[in-house]
């Protein structure tokens, strides 16, 4: 994936921009990701914080305790409720934006998949790259 990048939600209402060069593409398998995405797996794209700027639209934002104890801020649109990114506590410089908010989401590599301790059977992910059975976020 190459930077700068835009993405926003589905009713239009949020706009991004970002000119970080992403740090990791990664699939999450916990059961609030699984839950958020509506799906078996969140994917997300971790960039800079700086590099990233919400250019319409503010979002809304929903704060709890992730599975293993730390803090995660979860973005999205008031209007159309589509997830924007996620914050993590023990990351404050780092934004992780949802794959699926992209404009051009066919140029992502996943390179991490994480708490695959909560994984359904019938996700489906390629074998080559790194696995994580629980993640310190």
């Amino acid at each position: 994936m190459t930077e700068p990048f835009d993405g926003g939600c589905l009713c239009g209402d949020i706009r991004y921009h970002c000119e970080a060069e992403p740090k990791t593409i990664y699939y999450c398998h916990c059961s609030d990701c699984r839950r958020i995405s509506g799906t078996a797996f969140y994917t997300g794209v971790g960039v800079g914080k700086d590099g990233f700027s919400v250019a319409k639209g503010t979002v809304k934002q929903w704060h709890k305790k992730a599975d293993s104890g730390n803090g995660v801020t979860r973005s999205f649109c008031p209007t159309c409720s589509a997830s924007i990114y996620l914050q993590l506590e023990m990351f404050p410089n780092v934004i992780f934006i949802a794959a699926g908010s992209l404009d051009d989401p066919t140029t992502l590599k996943p390179n991490l998949e994480l708490w695959t301790t909560s994984k359904v059977d019938w996700a489906e992910i390629p074998g080559d790259i790194m696995s994580m059975e629980k993640a310190a976020g």
